[in-house]
């Protein structure tokens, strides 16, 4: 004996698409997180992870990471760090012992100021991306705001600087990493989610 199939209130087969809220999972199983949504938590994670490296290796290098920041620059833009713009390698050496410390000591006060912004900026983005893992979309604002300022605060002032090779790479991990994140928090799958009621 045959037996029609079962139909919903919409009269679709039940297990449709348009019978159920997720096309490939049982009756009353939770929506899966769209791609774009795990992949914009991951980013975030990992651009406050790297922006929380650089603010650590910038506290454990201390003075001798200042004074390689310091040296670096003299290469290439010496006003960056608060030299004369045409100061040349030859001058250091010139340098007396105490004014060289000067400049690196005042350097190394501008070097942890920003590392502190920004590792205060990567706990917020944690916190924001806990909130975002639903897709909420006001968690999603205030992901966009916090990433977009730390990218654009510290770390563009750290690249623009010649950092030390480590402390660059961890910077604009963060800040690549970071504006990935924005733009895959507002594709339209993760705002689709975000209006799918979920156990999550």
């Amino acid at each position: 004996m045959s037996h029609s199939p079962t139909t919903t209130a919409t009269g679709s087969p039940a297990g449709s698409p348009s019978g159920l809220p997720d096309a490939g999972g049982p009756p009353g199983a939770p929506t899966r997180r769209p791609v774009p949504l795990v992949a914009m938590l991951c980013t975030a994670v990992l651009s406050a992870l790297s922006s929380a490296l650089g603010a650590l290796m910038v506290y454990l290098g201390g003075k001798d990471l200042a004074d390689e920041n310091v040296r670096k620059a003299v290469a290439s833009d010496p006003s960056a760090v608060g030299l004369p713009s045409g100061t040349r390698p030859a001058d250091i050496a010139r340098m007396a012992g105490t004014a060289w410390d000067s400049v690196v000591t005042d350097w190394q006060g501008t070097m942890s100021a920003r590392a502190l912004l920004a590792a205060a900026l990567a706990v917020a983005l944690l916190l924001c991306t806990l909130s975002a893992r639903t897709g909420n979309r006001w968690a999603r604002l205030a992901l966009t705001l916090v990433a977009l300022t730390a990218a654009a605060v510290p770390h563009v002032f750290i690249l623009r600087d010649a950092a030390p090779v480590a402390l660059h790479a961890t910077s604009l991990c963060a800040a690549v990493l970071a504006v990935a994140a924005v733009v895959l928090c507002w594709l339209p799958s993760v705002g689709r989610y975000a209006e799918t009621p979920t156990d999550w």
